[in-house]
């Protein structure tokens, strides 16, 4: 919404679309962790993890969407859970004290490779990995904009 111009005619209907999203994968994060798991729509499905790089995606849209006032006071909880999940399930130190972003899915994605099918199993048999640019980008925005937020 940062860079939608003001007067864009459909700005209100990516609010809202936006918005909907937001209410439907806080409807699916773990309470007792506060993350998203890799299907985010099986939790109990056997083989399903709790996954870092989709968790900072999605604490990094609450907060920038609550900054922004797309988002009412009531997604603050949910983003405080997220961030308080995220640290706690996904930051870690390694052997030298340094910090490291653990479980982000290193592969996925469709096409190709005819293995590369969109199916439950194929996505949680991808490999795990730590330090997974997309997963350590995606707890670095996280963290500006709950810095942000306040």
């Amino acid at each position: 919404m940062d860079i939608l111009p003001a007067d864009h005619p459909q700005r209100e209907k990516i609010r809202q679309v936006f918005r909907s999203l937001m209410t439907a994968l806080v409807k699916v994060q773990d309470p007792k962790t506060g993350v998203w798991n890799q299907i985010v729509d099986r939790p109990a499905e056997n083989g399903n993890y709790p996954e870092a790089s989709a968790s900072c995606m999605f604490a990094y849209a609450l907060a920038k969407g609550l900054r922004m006032g797309c988002l009412s006071a009531e997604f603050r909880k949910a983003l405080d859970t997220a961030y308080a999940g995220i640290l706690k399930r996904f930051v870690a130190e390694d052997g030298d004290g340094l910090p490291v972003l653990r479980g982000t899915c290193k592969t996925a994605g469709l096409g190709l490779n005819p293995r590369r099918n969109g199916t439950f199993e194929y996505y949680v048999s991808e490999p795990v990995a730590d330090d997974d640019p997309k997963g350590v980008g995606a707890f670095i925005l996280a963290g500006v904009e709950v810095e942000r937020l306040g």
